[in-house]
């Protein structure tokens, strides 16, 4: 009974860490953020532009044949994307003395609004893709 309690318990545990690991990542770069005195409230934006980037150069880049490239090219392409709309707080906030809560919240809606339209843009208004199934990284297994 115990034992199934903590299987139970360890097993949530295991979850809740693999499903909030992106969550845990964006903090600890909203608190790096923090501590340099800019107030970044767009890193939700950030990465969300960022995973739009690597999932779409990935699905497209698997259909012409890339295999395993295309995961590390989608990987490159959400650096490049949630660069890019980093450069474009940094511009809002520094070179037009923009308020930087106002330009980070434009940065996430900017990025909802876009990824939105852009999938139905590049997949003809359809709501899902193919599973990609060359384009993943291997496992790693940590001791």
């Amino acid at each position: 009974m115990i034992s199934a309690i903590l299987t139970d318990i360890s097993q949530l545990i295991n979850i809740t860490l693999v499903f909030s690991t992106s969550l845990i990542l964006t903090a600890m770069g909203g608190i790096h953020s923090e501590r340099s005195g800019v107030v970044n409230i767009g890193l939700e934006g950030l990465m969300m532009s960022g995973a739009f980037a690597a999932a779409v150069s990935a699905y497209f880049l698997e259909q012409a044949g890339w295999g395993i490239g295309a995961a590390w090219m989608g990987l490159v392409a959400a650096a490049l994307f949630g660069a890019l709309f980093a450069l474009l707080h940094a511009v809002a906030s520094v070179t037009f003395k923009a308020d930087q809560v106002v330009s980070g919240v434009v940065i996430n809606l900017l990025a909802a609004g876009l990824t939105v339209y852009l999938v139905k843009v590049l997949f003809e208004g359809a709501g899902e893709t193919k599973t990609l199934h060359a384009a993943v990284f291997s496992k790693v297994s940590i001791p």
